[in-house]
């Protein structure tokens, strides 16, 4: 009798439902609350939702099928799956991109979860409530800088995590996912309601979403790109493993715009929470971290009933934050137990074990280079600020290229058809989708990487 591991044994998914929201928990993260709404005030408001809207169904939706139905068909993580869908083909070399991009954003995004974390215990005790916007400011920037604060709430993130993926794919991720996504939009309305309520909040609104074509140029189509393939979630290897958990019958086509839908609309519900608050009390937003941390602070601490809205706000994140990572960890767990041919049925704490205390270690650099090295630069910026701009601008677009040109140019789109279709009911790939993975998608994400480089 044969001893080899019985690593061939993979989970499915208990419900579609179950992987619909778990697919669409991995989408919807802190890029939906924080970064869509501030890009899109900033390149023209309803005309860069329409842009978004293209690159959305052009881009993003036939990547995220290309690597569900890639998925499926391997019963593979992205790197082993590639060598088994190409033997003998260096393919595989873009699934390691798509997995170092995971890792290296992992390690930071769990440092920004343990702040949301913190904030949501801020809040509740009014910490910041009754400061000036200086002291807001300053609050945050102390806090960030005390690295073994931070450290703690980052590794009460890691424990989190290793107990909801190390219950399996069904008794961990379906059903925290199952809990967490209707929350999530439950709460994402009712914020919305409450923000659009307040006097003066309809000048947030028009701030928004009035277009504003003038400012449509080719920096707002790669601003829209790149907003899209962060956001979506398409080159980082998360959808293949959650594509290699789908059964035959697994509507993909369908079930992929679905979840692209859902993403959007969690991240142009986050804009009418955000910027109403904003408008109503005259803050202007800004971009990047400080929108959370300090702008909606200042937000909370002058509306009525803002101990209240801030902490459902920072449950909201909170919650948005976990079903992301939760599909990272599982991402990097199932790759190692793929690459490294673990019995699935006996190593999967080892796996995710392996995947929270590496990505820790890793974190540890970016977590200090806001604390005591911060003076510590490399190519003009912190540690945490180039691997936000490797992974993001670099190993994250080579990874979604080698998706597309490898489902173009290698498997061939009547292959993929035939992966993809199967299953489908109503909307299904067709011949001419050939034509924007072969030239369409690399054209575009080219163009996404070169735009990134030379503008720095």
């Amino acid at each position: 009798m044969s001893s080899r591991p019985n690593n061939d044994v993979r989970e499915t998914w208990r419900t579609r439902l179950g992987f619909i929201l778990a697919a669409a928990g991995w989408s919807i993260g802190l890029g939906n609350i924080w970064r869509f709404p501030y890009v899109t005030g900033k390149y023209g408001g309803g005309a860069f939702v329409f842009l978004y809207l293209i690159c959305l169904f052009v881009v993003a939706i036939p990547l995220f099928i290309a690597e569900f139905s890639l998925g499926r068909a391997s019963r593979s993580s992205i790197t082993t799956g590639l060598r088994k869908l190409a033997p003998r083909k260096p393919w595989f070399l873009g699934g390691w991109f798509g997995i170092l991009s995971t890792i290296l954003i992992f390690s930071y995004y769990t440092m920004i979860m343990g702040w949301v974390a913190a904030y949501f215990f801020k809040t509740i005790r009014g910490q910041y409530f009754g400061l000036t916007a200086k002291q807001v400011e300053e609050l945050f920037n102390d806090f960030t800088a005390r690295s073994l604060e931070v450290f703690s709430w980052q590794i009460g993130i890691y424990i989190v995590l290793g107990i909801i993926v190390s219950r399996g794919l069904v008794k961990g991720v379906e059903a925290f996912n199952k809990i967490a996504m209707p929350l999530l939009f439950i709460t994402l309305i009712g914020l919305g309601i409450y923000s659009l309520s307040l006097p003066g909040a309809w000048k947030g609104v028009e701030f928004y979403l009035k277009p504003d074509f003038t400012k449509i140029n080719s920096e707002a189509i790669l601003a829209a790109l790149g907003q899209v393939f962060l956001s979506i979630g398409v080159g980082f290897g998360a959808s293949w493993v959650y594509g290699s958990y789908l059964d035959k019958k697994a509507n993909i086509p369908g079930d992929s715009t679905r979840v692209g839908l859902m993403d959007t609309a969690g991240a142009l519900l986050a804009g009418f929470i955000i910027f109403p608050a904003a408008f109503a009390f005259g803050v202007n937003p800004d971009s990047g971290y400080n929108l959370i941390f300090v702008t909606l602070p200042n937000v909370f601490g002058k509306m009525p009933g803002g101990i209240v809205f801030g902490i459902l706000f920072f449950f909201l994140v909170t919650v948005a934050a976990f079903t992301s990572a939760i599909a990272s960890t599982e991402c990097i767990a199932s790759w190692l137990m793929d690459e490294l041919k673990w019995d699935r049925s006996k190593a999967r704490i080892r796996a995710v074990l392996v995947t929270l205390v590496g990505c820790f270690v890793l974190g540890i650099p970016q977590v200090l280079s806001l604390g005591s090295w911060n003076n510590f630069k490399l190519f003009g910026q912190n540690f945490f600020g180039l691997v936000d701009y490797v992974s993001a601008n670099i190993t994250l677009v080579i990874a979604g290229l080698a998706v597309s040109l490898f489902t173009g140019w290698s498997l061939g789109i009547k292959k993929f058809m035939k992966t993809a279709n199967q299953g489908a009911k109503g909307l299904k790939v067709r011949p001419f989708w050939g034509v924007f993975l072969k030239y369409i998608i690399p054209l575009l994400i080219l163009a996404l990487f070169l735009g990134k480089i030379i503008g720095g």
